[in-house]
């Protein structure tokens, strides 16, 4: 598969980060993934917002082509860093704000 067909592939990332208990701190990350500067990003969805509250965990699921996905991801990690509270943390343990970055690919062999 080219590198041009590579990029219109779905990839789909389950962002797991170290809050759950403030809604519109998940609510500004997940923002911070298909949005930029007040303009939204009609190739990028937020698919799910999973939030556990007694683990003070949440899972963001980011959908977008695999070209667009990296800099989405990147977004909504920084945004992570900045307004987590790690002195905040629920019964499960965490490595930091955000925990692990899982990414699923549509269609793309291990070749690629």
């Amino acid at each position: 598969m080219s590198s041009s067909r590579l990029g219109l592939c779905l990839a789909v990332c389950l962002l797991n980060i170290s809050e759950a208990r403030k809604k519109y701190v998940v609510e500004n990350i997940a923002k911070a993934a298909f949005e930029k500067n007040g303009q939204k990003h009609p190739e990028v969805s937020v698919l799910n917002i999973f939030s556990d509250q007694d683990y003070n965990r949440s899972v963001i699921t980011i959908a977008t082509s695999v070209d667009k996905l990296g800099s989405c991801v990147l977004a909504a990690c920084l945004e992570a860093f900045q307004v987590i509270d790690m002195e905040v943390q629920g019964v499960h343990p965490c490595l930091g704000a955000v925990d692990l970055i899982p990414i699923a690919l549509s269609g793309v062999g291990v070749e690629e």
